[in-house]
């Protein structure tokens, strides 16, 4: 594809080259002015402000030196590009901009992306800003290339399979799920008898396929397919099997009078409930039942769907872990192979973290660039740096790889979690915080990436704002296994507060989730000594020293508080219970 009328071309899938007029090369020696061309030349209408480049390219200097750079930059750029017979680069005092009509850019103008990296080998150190758009972009490439080869694949599998003509949806998805646990989300019933309420379930079940589409690992039925299926008592095997969906999901609106004999006026006066069903034997594996006032507001609307797209993905999850611990070994495919390593990574114990990592080392080896695998494999290595308190070079190290997942797939919440985390723990609480926003942003039942928001909110001393986010994480997760994670950083919250009986309940809380978590222990000994509770932080540090075979202080001083006073405290305050 060719832009009308365009006299020069801008190639950024892979190195920077820009040509002219004949094709003839134009040099820009300046890999900030090459940068700036290319932040440009993907902007809407290709224009950007002043103080947004400067931002990005010469953030690391003063404001007016700043300004300077960037007036140097324009002056050299425009000097070297218009010469060849026609502007291309403009400016005026609060904008920067190309004439898009007058050049072709191989990252907007071909259909189908090119593989290539995003600006190969174009490396700018010491500016973030610069470094976190082109983190971004190269993000929206792989993905449009990922999509464009999708649905290449499933025009082919189409036409071999039955004959439709590339372009033309099946309305059986079918084997396209082969091996992967699809959901159909079949259209929400309303048996309320208030014709009202109609709109209410149609729209839930809607919004519902929206939601649980963002969780990315698992596969949605499209609601053109399952939404066919509005005949209630039809068999779920009969419609995983002509869905290609492995389970289905149903919902109806009930009366809450109906359920309970008793009027509720004034309170939840309907009743959404929920089943999910394993389309393999027809056997309901989760149920739930969730009051609802019959004029909720849209908020309320929002919580419930948050919530529910929560719990779902949760108890997939765990199903699917179970189904692939009963395969024999020699029938693992990739997908199981993640989830065997899912499975010995929620363990938390050492010996099967490192089994963990075998079976992520497998499944990259065999797909090296599933962005399930991925994710699975940087989140492991995470633990393991958490668990022995990895160095900064190490933490690096593991930050690029929740990079190279968010690239594999830009969309999927939790590479951009992960990557927060690793900036968490190299003290960089506005890189962490942005990243984490942004995963909660694609993916608002995300429940870890709330705890992991609040973790950097009070590290960075802001403890009431991070109690805040971590009650959205214990509400939305109330059975996630990672709750004694959620109730730790709440009790470390209330301890920075002065609140010694709130953190204790809370570390309590934690400690019941898990005995062994170092680190409620420390807090709640804090929060008793502190609290003048002298003999229960004596009982409390002999439970410690039970439950934690081999501790020191480094794994104190370890913690990313960017005030190291609080490291001082904790520490304080073990040695006041030790006497």
């Amino acid at each position: 594809m060719t832009v009308q009328g365009a006299f020069f071309v801008l190639e950024i899938m892979g190195p920077f080259r820009l040509r002219g007029p004949g094709g003839a090369r134009i040099d820009i020696p300046s890999k900030k002015g090459q940068a700036l061309i290319a932040m440009l030349a993907l902007a809407g209408g290709g224009e950007r402000t002043r103080s947004w480049l400067q931002n990005q390219l010469w953030g690391s200097r003063g404001p007016e030196q700043a300004q300077a750079s960037l007036r140097s930059a324009l002056s050299h750029l425009r000097a070297i590009i218009n010469q060849h017979g026609n502007t291309l680069l403009f400016a005026d005092h609060a904008r920067v901009w190309i004439d898009l009509a007058l050049i072709e850019v191989d990252a907007r103008a071909i259909e189908y992306p090119s593989r290539d990296m995003l600006l190969e080998g174009l490396d700018i150190p010491g500016e973030e800003g610069f470094e976190d758009w082109l983190r971004e972009e190269r993000g929206r490439c792989a993905e449009r290339a990922a999509q464009a080869q999708v649905t290449a694949q499933i025009k082919v599998q189409m036409t071999a399979q039955n004959g439709t003509e590339p372009g033309v949806q099946s309305a059986a998805p079918g084997p396209a799920f082969a091996s992967l646990p699809a959901l159909a989300v079949l259209p929400f019933t309303n048996l309320t008898g208030n014709s009202d309420l109609d709109m209410v379930a149609e729209g839930l079940s809607e919004d519902l396929v929206d939601r649980l589409s963002r969780l990315r690992w698992l596969p949605i039925i499209a609601r053109s397919s399952s939404f066919a299926f509005r005949d209630a008592g039809q068999d779920a095997r009969h419609i995983g099997a002509t869905l290609g969906a492995r389970y289905v999901l149903e919902g109806r609106l009930r009366s809450a009078i109906d359920l309970t004999g008793i009027d509720r006026t004034g309170n939840d006066d309907v009743v959404l409930l929920v089943a999910l069903v394993d389309c393999e034997n027809g056997n309901a594996v989760w149920s739930n039942k969730i009051g609802l006032n019959a004029e909720a507001s849209p908020h309320a609307l929002e919580d419930l769907l948050t919530g529910l797209t929560s719990s779902l993905g949760a108890k997939i999850d765990q199903e699917e872990q179970s189904r692939a611990l009963r395969k024999p070994q020699s029938d693992l495919n990739v997908r199981d192979l993640i989830w065997q390593g899912r499975w010995h990574l929620n363990k938390l114990t050492q010996f099967d973290a490192a089994r963990a990592k075998e079976c992520f080392a497998e499944a990259l080896a065999r797909e090296p660039n599933s962005p399930e695998a991925l994710i699975q494999n940087t989140w492991a290595h995470l633990w393991d740096l958490w668990a022995t308190r990895g160095s900064d070079g190490e933490i690096r190290g593991v930050r690029q790889m929740a990079q190279k997942a968010i690239i594999a797939d830009y969309d999927d919440a939790r590479g951009h979690m992960l990557a927060g985390i690793a900036e968490m723990w190299l003290r960089q609480p506005i890189r962490a915080e942005t990243l984490l926003r942004r995963a909660i942003l694609l993916n608002p039942s995300l429940g870890l990436a709330y705890g992991e928001l609040g973790s950097v909110l009070y590290f960075r001393d802001e403890p009431v704002e991070a109690i805040s986010v971590l009650k959205t994480a214990t509400s939305l997760s109330p059975y996630d296994h990672n709750m004694f994670y959620f109730q730790s950083e709440l009790a470390m919250s209330y301890l920075m507060l002065g609140n010694y009986s709130l953190a204790a309940e809370h570390a309590d809380n934690a400690i019941m989730n898990r005995s062994a978590y170092w680190y409620a222990h420390v807090i709640k000994i804090n929060a008793l000594i502190r609290g003048g509770q002298a003999e229960q932080a004596q009982a409390a540090l002999f439970e410690f020293g039970t439950a934690i075979s081999q501790f020191t202080n480094g794994f104190i001083d370890w913690l990313p508080f960017i005030d190291a006073k609080w490291n001082k405290f904790l520490k304080d305050g073990l040695n006041q219970a030790v006497g």
